[in-house]
């Protein structure tokens, strides 16, 4: 029987790996992203450890319902067409394992795989439309309408970290826009203003800063107040157009818990739409860096032409 199921996110450093039977987690595993030659040894060393995994598990390849891939970069149904980290670009990534497998290969961005497995994994509600957030080095997310994730004409949707803001002073963002949310919404953007603010304090991370706002610092103070109004004002306007169940905030700047999450909900409170106003919930993401796999296994158990014989 077609059930077991392989979940895969690919990221700069390692690739995390998971088995599933259907929705059970049975495995862990992680590799290393090998990005030399525009990492065109990835494909390969993927298909090699999951050969490897499934012999070690007694199981053959013929019991595969699916394998879900998850790439950091702007993915179509077939193509990755970027990845910067990686050196892809254009890469026919589901054709090139399905013909070695024999199975059926999804492939979806990362932050959009993450947003599926908080959709599955992350909450005992049963949601179907949810806003994920990413708010770490940059911000991310994904978008998640009636149980199925929003990829967009261009599989660029749910950029959120790239929604303009008008600000007095001009950043770059990485994206080669200017002024993009991330350049202030992210850590990178948190530092930066913290160190522009401070006359005395510099600062190497954002839990510096929300150590030195506990102790009374105002130039940390201050920086955190304008980091949550920039995001308040960017997720109210994707909050108000869709007016989900749920909004899930997850990356490394959340790990600061109550002291980043909950001057964000105040600040939400000014920009909601009335009748969305404390009628949103809103929580941290529970999954971590586990996110990925489980909702690129779940694309998989979402896919038609993946059911189970």
């Amino acid at each position: 029987m077609r059930d077991k199921i392989i979940g895969v996110d690919i990221g700069g450093t390692t690739i995390k790996m998971a088995l599933f039977n259907n929705d059970q987690l049975i495995d862990k595993w992680v590799i290393p992203t090998l990005i030399d030659n525009n990492g065109e040894s990835i494909p390969q060393d993927l298909i090699q450890s999951i050969r490897t995994k499934m012999a070690e598990r007694g199981f053959s390849l013929a019991e595969l319902r699916g394998i879900g891939i998850g790439v950091p970069g702007p993915v179509n149904d077939t193509t990755v067409k970027r990845a910067v980290n990686l050196g892809w670009k254009n890469l026919p990534l589901k054709k090139i394992i399905e013909d070695e497998l024999q199975t059926v290969v999804t492939v979806l961005n990362d932050a959009n795989a993450a947003a599926l497995g908080e959709l599955w994994q992350g909450s005992d509600e049963q949601y179907k439309n949810i806003v994920f957030a990413t708010v770490g080095t940059g911000v991310g997310g994904g978008v998640i309408v009636d149980g199925k994730i929003l990829n967009g004409k261009n599989a660029s949707a749910g950029e959120i970290g790239h929604i303009p803001l008008k600000t007095s002073e001009e950043r770059i963002c990485g994206c080669g826009n200017k002024n993009c949310l991330e350049c202030y919404g992210s850590a990178t953007g948190m530092i930066q203003t913290m160190n522009q603010l401070s006359e005395f304090e510099r600062v190497e991370n954002t839990k510096e800063i929300f150590a030195l706002a506990e102790l009374g610092n105002l130039a940390a103070k201050q920086t955190i107040q304008e980091t949550v109004d920039y995001l308040a004002q960017a997720f109210a306007g994707i909050l108000n157009t869709l007016d989900p169940e749920e909004l899930v905030i997850g990356g490394g700047v959340s790990e600061a818990g109550t002291a980043f999450l909950a001057p964000l909900e105040q600040a939400l409170e000014q920009y909601l739409f009335p009748e969305i106003r404390n009628r949103l919930e809103i929580r941290k993401a529970l999954l971590g860096n586990d996110a990925g796999i489980y909702g690129t296994a779940y694309h998989v158990l979402q896919c038609t032409g993946c059911a189970a014989e």
